[in-house]
């Protein structure tokens, strides 16, 4: 790099959107160009007519605008299918991939003093950030700062009903959510990490299917924690056999591994969808 070159951020950036050719020329372009149309098809079982929005790439993110091709852009806008184009004064390549579904992460604050964590669900690190700060502001009083975010994606995490009959339904919350009855407030409950081996055999396979969990279970001990898992298991198979008329059992359940998880609290679902992004329609 020249000396006295600028560094460029996004600070420094001008994007727009136009349809003016003369703006556009020695700029870059910010988002891929798409050529849009509907077409109409007869639906099979309704009859009705359905119209679909088709799109084609014409010109890449990131292409230069020299007049060449500022050119060829001004065709398509003249023909109207092609509405406007967004530009950038920089030549940005990479982007963000765009997390649709909730994710577990784990947050380390310190809290006037003190070390806290707790498991939340969000869908990538900026919202996992927001709602860890909403919550720690809500339920604390001191002063704090986040430490550290980490990204829990193959964590299944359970909670201990500790119900008189323990049924698939009752004895786990895949949701991640905390609950509201008394037995949950226990204190001599605590969270787990448990990794199990689970055996599943359905009536059309000669040998049955082995896959490797991990679980963050609140519960007295890693016996119960046990229940807790098969409970879960148990309401999944049942899932499946509902949803794809198809029967199978669990064969075997095996705690691989078991020690405690330090976590303070699990945030609600409900709390964290307050902070989840609707995805996009094209």
């Amino acid at each position: 790099m020249k000396q006295n070159e600028k560094i460029q951020t996004r600070k420094d950036e001008v994007r727009f959107k136009t349809s003016d050719i003369r703006r556009i020329i020695g700029k870059y372009l910010a988002a891929n160009v798409l050529r849009t149309w509907n077409e109409d098809f007869v639906d099979d079982d309704t009859g009705e007519v359905v119209t679909i929005e088709r799109n084609e790439i014409l010109f890449e993110r990131g292409k230069y605008i020299d007049n060449d091709l500022a050119t060829e852009i001004n065709f398509y806008l003249q023909s109207e299918d092609v509405k406007e184009v967004e530009v950038s004064n920089q030549r940005r390549l990479a982007y963000e991939n765009k997390r649709t579904s909730l994710y577990p992460f784990k947050i380390s604050a310190t809290i006037g003093g003190k070390r806290h964590n707790f498991i939340l669900q969000a869908q990538n690190i900026i919202k996992a950030y927001e709602v860890a700060t909403d919550y720690i502001e809500l339920n604390f009083t001191q002063p704090f700062d986040i430490v550290g975010i980490k990204l829990m994606d193959r964590i299944i995490i359970l909670n201990d009903r500790l119900r008189k009959h323990v049924e698939a339904q009752e004895g786990a919350n895949e949701e991640g959510e905390e609950s509201n009855d008394g037995e949950d407030q226990r204190n001599d409950t605590k969270y787990y990490k448990v990794e199990a081996d689970v055996v599943i055999q359905s009536e059309d396979e000669e040998e049955p299917n082995k896959q490797n969990y991990d679980f963050v279970v609140k519960t007295r001990d890693v016996d119960t924690a046990k229940v807790v898992i098969t409970a879960w298991i148990n309401s999944k198979i049942k899932e499946r056999i509902e949803k794809e008329n198809e029967e199978c059992k669990v064969v075997d359940i095996s705690i691989l591994a078991a020690s405690p998880f330090a976590c303070n609290a699990i945030v609600e679902k409900a709390f964290c969808l307050a902070y989840k992004e609707q995805e996009e329609s094209y």
